[in-house]
């Protein structure tokens, strides 16, 4: 970048920004008779993740073979033939906006059963589904760094709920 000729931390940039520009949101809940429909939604836009995971198995030189383990090559290899890790390289930048349905919920409530007693239903997914153009794992990471990021489960739940 400084045109020196030599490439070193003096060459370094600020490429893109983890933070979104815009935030969004939108929960609702619909009710028909004995039934209850709820969801929530979010959105991130514009925001940018290194996709470290990517770079660590991006190169040939990252592939090994032996009895008891194999590693292999990112579909990034493909395009780029790096020999070698480009560690800190923007080419490992990616637009991470995203859509996610964090949870929907489907509920009836059954109403009195005997004079005491009423019961309703309930059954909840969690972590529904991300719409991304992020290659990696999860779009929604800490500090715009996908190093080793655990993603998270989808979570099914029923619960059966009793007033008296």
């Amino acid at each position: 970048m400084n045109n020196d000729g030599e490439i070193n931390s003096e060459d370094l940039y600020r490429y893109n920004s983890p933070a979104p520009d815009y935030i969004l949101g939108f929960s609702t809940s619909l009710r028909y008779r004995n039934w209850t429909l709820s969801t929530s939604l979010r959105a991130n836009i514009g925001n940018y993740v290194y996709n470290g995971m990517a770079m660590n198995t991006g190169a040939l030189g990252t592939m090994s073979y032996n009895a008891y383990q194999l590693s292999n090559l990112n579909k990034s290899y493909l395009e780029t033939g790096f020999q070698s890790r480009q560690y800190l390289s923007d080419y490992y930048v990616e637009n991470a906006s995203f859509l996610k349905m964090d949870n929907l919920t489907l509920g009836y409530n059954f109403g009195k059963v005997t004079n005491w007693l009423n019961v309703n239903a309930t059954a909840m997914v969690q972590n529904v589904f991300t719409i991304t153009e992020y290659s990696g794992v999860d779009p929604e990471v800490p500090e715009g760094m996908d190093l080793s990021f655990y993603p998270r489960p989808r979570i099914f739940s029923l619960s059966v709920g009793l007033e008296f």
